[in-house]
């Protein structure tokens, strides 16, 4: 069966090679720390083997408890002496030392915060007094650079485990620093076996048969693989976990596109359906408009087919009459009709124009009369004693020759006043002609007016040569 391995540098594979035919072992781990991250028992409590951990720090005693509520966990640091002692506890690593020299170069070289805690001291004789009796399978003492205080408090005699494990390096460096405890095991009969850069692993003499399980280290043959914590597996995995991240990263970035995607189909798709939904609306209007149409179309040809039907009737009516005898008696009789309207017609010109003529004609020869008349009293007290008796037209001669500027008016100019009211000076009655006509209105003129007209001018023409001699 495959073993897994927690530790850090593979003491539980050495131990378990060695012991795993052992069935349900007990162990002690002092300086126990994680319950699982760099643990050297987490296999062997996954194989049913439970034991003792001691552990000062608090934080690490309380995982401690949590994952492994079936084991004893003691709170406690252990020296040569009981009492307590100040341990400096460097978060978040298995640094924490009880030799300030060391927790000071921590601090140093690697920036490590330290806190200063006061924990209770046993020995462990005393802390492990009652496992008097009991065989344990191996103990291991981590206490980074405090182990000799720790074994200077061990009873060789009453606590024998068949392996010891101890760390051998100065804290977090791969100098070796066994010189002044290694006298300790040796003399209590136990025989140095392995070392594994870190550790040195000394078998109990009464166990001597184990040692042959180290002599070689670590191996394919050991059929172990690497628990996902190890240190040894960090590379692999934050490989793995880079490779995770960017392929999630890249199934978000696809999520995120095909839900955008999804987000513009449906917006299209939203578009082709009320495109489709006005398409059917229009086309069901144009349908009703065709229909309304066509109803329209059917109806003009049912009423042209009537038109049709009554001009062919009309039609048919008119020829039946063309074609009878009555039209054909009355043929003459339409012709003089005709001629005599168009006879009649062509009289009504020539009506019209000789009145448009003489009306051209009546007014200059009416206003040259009104003004011969305004000019000569006794002629103008003659016109007013006849005209009294007609006021009518009284008025209108009135308003005409007021129009034409013979008689002063409200809306008359003075210079026309000055000129129609002459006086009784003979001379200024002299001034009184007919208008003068332009050559275009003379000849317009019947042959008859133009003669009269001429004589006038000749005789005014006479008029003012008198009046000039004078």
């Amino acid at each position: 069966m495959t073993f897994v391995s927690y530790a850090q540098n593979f003491e539980d594979v050495m131990l378990w090679r060695a012991l795993k035919h052992v069935q349900n072992g007990f162990y002690v781990d002092v300086g126990a720390q994680h319950p699982v991250v760099d643990s050297v028992s987490k296999a062997f409590y996954a194989y049913g083997w439970r034991g003792i951990h001691i552990e000062p720090v608090p934080e690490y005693a309380e995982l401690l408890r949590k994952d492994r509520p079936d084991e004893t966990v003691l709170q406690i640091a252990l020296a040569d002496t009981e009492g307590t002692l100040e341990l400096n506890v460097i978060p978040d690593t298995g640094l924490s030392t009880a030799v300030d020299a060391y927790a000071q170069r921590h601090q140093v070289e690697r920036g490590y915060e330290r806190q200063r805690i006061q924990v209770p001291v046993l020995t462990l004789k005393s802390a492990l007094k009652f496992l008097v009796g009991k065989d344990v399978h191996w103990l291991k003492i981590d206490v980074e650079g405090f182990e000799e205080r720790v074994l200077n408090g061990w009873d060789t005699q009453v606590l024998r485990p068949w392996i010891m494990v101890v760390e051998a390096t100065i804290p977090n460096s791969p100098k070796t620093d066994y010189a002044s405890w290694d006298p300790i095991l040796t003399t209590a009969d136990y025989q140095f076996v392995y070392f594994d850069g870190l550790n040195r692993f000394y078998i109990a003499k009464e166990h001597a048969e184990l040692a042959e399980a180290f002599s070689c280290p670590p191996n394919v043959f050991d059929d172990t693989i690497l628990d996902a914590s190890s240190h040894l597996c960090r590379g692999v995995i934050a490989s793995y976990q880079a490779r995770q991240e960017a392929a999630a990263w890249a199934q978000k970035s696809d999520a995120h596109a095909a839900a955008i995607r999804e987000q513009e189909l449906n917006a299209r798709l939203t578009r082709e359906q009320s495109d489709h939904t006005t398409s059917q609306t229009r086309t069901k209007w144009l349908e009703n408009e065709w229909n309304a149409a066509k109803a329209k179309i059917d109806e003009l040809n049912h009423h042209n087919h009537n038109w049709r039907t009554m001009a062919n009737g009309l039609n048919h009516e008119l020829q039946s009459v063309y074609a009878s005898k009555s039209w054909r008696i009355t043929s003459p009789l339409r012709k003089i009709m005709l001629a005599t309207n168009r006879g009649l017609t062509l009289l009504s010109l020539q009506m019209r124009w000789l009145l448009r003529l003489t009306k051209r004609m009546t007014k200059p020869l009416a206003v040259w009369a009104i003004r011969q008349t305004i000019a000569k009293p006794t002629l103008k007290a003659y016109a007013l004693s006849v005209l009294t008796k007609h006021p009518h037209l009284m008025q209108h001669l009135r308003q005409f020759a007021m129009r034409s500027g013979l008689i002063a008016g409200s809306n008359m100019p003075s210079q026309i006043n000055q000129r129609v009211y002459l006086g009784s000076n003979p001379k200024n009655v002299a001034g009184a002609y007919p208008p003068d006509l332009s050559e275009q209105s003379i000849k317009e003129l019947p042959p008859r007016v133009v003669r009269i007209y001429s004589d006038l001018q000749k005789a005014i023409n006479v008029r003012r040569s008198n009046a000039h001699c004078n």
